[in-house]
């Protein structure tokens, strides 16, 4: 049974690098690696820069990006670990933005 779980995890496929997918998108455009590559860089300074300015982003056919700020939080409350009963206190969380990505219903239905 052990046996089986692992084999399962070593033929599950790996996610792909950004050289696989440059690569990938070279062969299907018929454009340059170093072309696709400047693309690539274009599109993650103008998706950065939209981010910034209005807090979000719709990536035609892909996905709807979203900024949110979170709020900084105090810590030194004492907390018990479930886990062992031993008591921690908790530190501070800087205030920080988040970024949601929704993909659009037609990749949700996709993957189901």
């Amino acid at each position: 049974m052990a046996k089986a779980k692992a084999s399962a995890k070593k033929a599950a496929k790996k996610a792909m690098t950004k050289s696989a997918f440059v690569a990938h998108l070279a062969t299907k455009s018929e454009l340059s690696k170093k072309q696709v590559e400047a693309l690539l860089g274009e599109i993650v300074s103008t998706v950065t820069d939209q981010l910034k300015s209005a807090g979000k982003f719709v990536f035609p056919g892909l996905a709807r990006l979203t900024r949110s700020y979170k709020e900084a939080k105090k810590g030194g409350e004492t907390k018990k670990n479930p886990l062992n009963g031993k008591e921690y206190t908790t530190k501070d969380k800087p205030a920080h933005y988040r970024v949601r990505i929704n993909p659009i219903k037609a990749i949700k239905t996709a993957l189901m």
